[in-house]
């Protein structure tokens, strides 16, 4: 399956003297570990160019997994995340179709 993810940093959670070193503690092993599933093909997206923040498509077998590989990053409870489950591009004209041909069956 298909989730989109959303992660934005929370609003003023880093101030300026903290930052180098969270980033070394936590965000950097963060983006490691995007960059490896990246890598290994289970995740693609990037950070929006001077943002805080990132967007991704994960692949993933259930929610339960999303939920542990998100939840195991380090940098979990600095992010507000949101994820969206996806559906194919063909599952949803396959639906559209299906939606389509019952409308031309009402009389109006």
């Amino acid at each position: 399956m298909l989730y989109l993810v959303k992660a934005e940093l929370v609003e003023n959670s880093i101030s300026a003297e903290a930052f180098p070193q969270i980033f070394e503690r936590v965000i950097r092993p963060s983006l490691e570990s995007l960059a490896k599933m990246v890598d290994d093909k289970k995740l693609t997206g990037g950070i929006p160019a001077g943002q805080r923040a990132g967007f991704f498509i994960m692949d993933a077998q259930s929610n339960e997994e999303v939920d542990r590989v998100l939840g195991g990053l380090p940098f979990w409870g600095l992010l507000n995340m949101s994820v969206t489950p996806l559906v194919s591009v063909r599952t949803a004209m396959e639906r559209d179709q299906r939606a389509a041909d019952a409308m031309k069956s009402y009389k109006r």
